[in-house]
Order: structure tokens, then sequence, then C-alpha cells
């Protein structure tokens, strides 16, 4: 499992077949089986999908430096195969056929497909349709105009991870809005927390850790900053200059352990994000721990967190600022009670199983 897509696959793979469902999960090649369904592998390790519950992630982006076309690696030589630019892709397209492959010819063994979009996997709209399948997409980026359109005429079923994912086309086939959730027992509450303020997430313009170390500057406290680096100019005109280990530090990309403790040892998570976020797992996972968020109202913002008991929802910096001050005003023992009730994998999985049931 990559990353957060990739978690949820699997809890929904793992929750349905506990409720007596059973569940093909076709995945990318290399992944970890579980006891509980049975693992498809597909492809060279670039895709994870599912046969009832699909998912896939989209090409990464890689510090492979791009000349005429071609991806060169640092430390090529002249003798070495170049990789041209677009070889992530077409094997992420190759993968995805291969699924579609997969689907067709064990249409027998299954009755419905659950498909966690996230790029490619529009392959699979008219997959389900061809063989007379139900069928249901669980939304995870946001809609856009063309994909839309698509969808509104093909009357694909779709699964809205927050209402607010559905402002921008309200009109589609919407069967149900699932929360994404998170095993609560992976993310170990802490009472007493360090002096620091935490970011956690690829670093990105959208995604705005800019205006988290303005922040921390702000306030005088250490911001730390864990996440791989999804935007290299952008890390290094507005981030890379501020990183010095001491008031702003950057971990890179971290393992669970680590960023269950980095979670748990913050005052707060600040999520000045500048799009309409879709969800937000990282503001589960921090609540989980007992850390407070601090947010802009933005996207599925207002349904995550609540205003005043488990952090603060704020329109712009200067306000993040003054929440930032009063943040030990918001009791931990809130923040985790709050995710145990509506953002758990089994409340997850509740909510899919209606929705899967009622095509």
């Amino acid at each position: 499992m990559q990353g957060g897509t990739e978690r949820v696959a699997h809890a929904q793979a793992v929750g349905l077949s506990k409720k007596g469902h059973e569940i093909m999960l076709i995945a990318a090649k290399g992944s970890q089986p579980s006891y509980q369904y049975q693992l498809v592998e597909i492809g060279g390790g670039d895709t994870v999908a599912g046969s009832f519950v699909l998912s896939s992630r989209p090409p990464s982006r890689d510090p492979e430096q791009e000349k005429d076309g071609f991806r060169v690696k640092p430390g090529m030589t002249q003798n070495t195969e170049p990789v041209e630019s677009s070889r992530k892709l077409r094997k992420e397209m190759l993968s995805l056929s291969l699924v579609d492959f997969w689907l067709d010819v064990h249409a027998s063994e299954y009755d419905c497909v659950l498909n966690n979009m996230r790029g490619g996997e529009v392959l699979f709209f008219e997959t389900a349709r061809r063989l007379g399948k139900k069928y249901a997409n669980v939304m995870h980026l946001p809609m856009f105009a063309d994909l839309a359109d698509a969808c509104r005429q093909l009357k694909i079923p779709l699964v809205s991870i927050s209402n607010a994912q559905r402002v921008p086309f309200p009109d589609l086939n919407y069967v149900g809005t699932v929360y994404n959730g998170i095993d609560i027992a992976d993310f170990l509450f802490e009472k007493n927390p360090d002096d620091y303020l935490l970011m956690m997430g690829s670093i990105t313009p959208h995604k705005n850790q800019k205006t988290g170390i303005s922040v921390a500057k702000s306030v005088g406290i250490k911001l730390v900053i864990a996440g791989k680096i999804g935007d290299a100019s952008y890390y290094a005109k507005e981030i890379a200059p501020h990183v010095d280990g001491k008031t702003v530090i950057h971990h890179g990309e971290i393992g669970m352990s680590e960023k269950v403790r980095l979670y748990g040892k913050a005052k707060a998570l600040l999520f000045p994000v500048l799009w309409e976020e879709p969800f937000g797992l990282v503001m589960i996972e921090a609540m989980a721990c007992g850390t407070p968020v601090i947010a802009f109202r933005r996207g599925a913002v207002p349904e995550v967190v609540a205003d005043g008991k488990t952090g603060f929802i704020v329109e712009n910096e200067s306000q993040m600022i003054e929440a930032v001050k009063k943040i030990d005003q918001i009791d931990r023992t809130t923040c985790r009670k709050h995710v145990e009730g509506h953002f758990t994998n089994d409340h997850m999985v509740e909510s899919l199983e209606k929705v899967v049931t009622s095509l």
C-alpha cells in the first residue's frame, strides 16, 4: 500500500470481508495479501486496483531529468537505454488494461465492481456496462468538467467522500457519501504534546507549506514538515530557503511509526490548503492522536473538523496565527473521540456496505 487511497481500498476489502462478503482485491504486483480477502496481482507495481474494490495511484514524480522527451537518470552512461518521459503513464495504462482483461475473463466470479477512482480507472466505466455488473466509483480526487460530462452521459454511479466534493457538479448520479476512515488502533493518543506545529503531506503549492512557515515564524514556534517533494520548483523557491533544521524542519517521506509520533507530539496540525480538499486524511489521523487541526475553510474541512472543539476553521493566514495562540483551549481527548465517533474504518465500511447493497 503506497498511500491514503491504497490504505482505504485495503480497509474496504478487509471490512466488507468481515461482514460476510466475498472480496477479490485486484492490486499491484508485490502487494501484501490479507487473509480476509482474495488478492489478485496485476501489472508491474504501478497500479493498485480491485475487482470488487478498485484503486489506482497516478504516476508519481521522480527526480530523473528530462531531455529530448526522455527521462535520464543521474549517472546514466551513453550505453544505457533511455526511458521516455511517458513511460510511467504507459505502464499505468498497461496495468489498467490488464485489469480490464481480468474483469472480462473472470466475469462469472463476481457480482459488483467497486472502483476507488483516482486516475486512469475511467477505463472501467464501459467495462462494467459491457459485462452487466453492478458498479460504483468512489471519487478520491475532485471532479473536473470533462470527466463530469462523461459521468453525466453514462449515468455513472458515484460515491463522494464528502458532501463538499459534490458542489461543483451537483447533478451527477451520486449514490452515497462515504467518509474515509482509519484504523484507530494505529494512531496512539498523546495527551502531552511538545512545542512544535506540524504539516503533513506532499510539498506542493496547493498544500501551501509556504503559509505554514509564515504562521509558525509569526508565533515563534518550530514547524515540522513531513512529506515528499511533489513540486521541486515550489520547494526550491518557497520552502528550502527556510529549512534550517531548527525553526523549520523537513523530514521527507516517513514511515507509519514516525508519522504517528510526529502527529501525537505536535501542538497542532496546520492545514492551510488552497484547493477544495475532497476529504483530508491527515486531519483525522492527527485528531486520532489527540492533535487539534487548524485549517482553511476549503472543501471538506467543515465536515471533518468540529470548529472550536477539535480545532479551528479559519479564513486566512492572520486568523490562523490567532488560532495557534489559543490552541491550548482545545481538549485533545475530544479530538480523539471525534474520530472514534465518525471516521473509523468501521464507520466507513458500514456506510459503504449500504451503498453497495443498494445498487
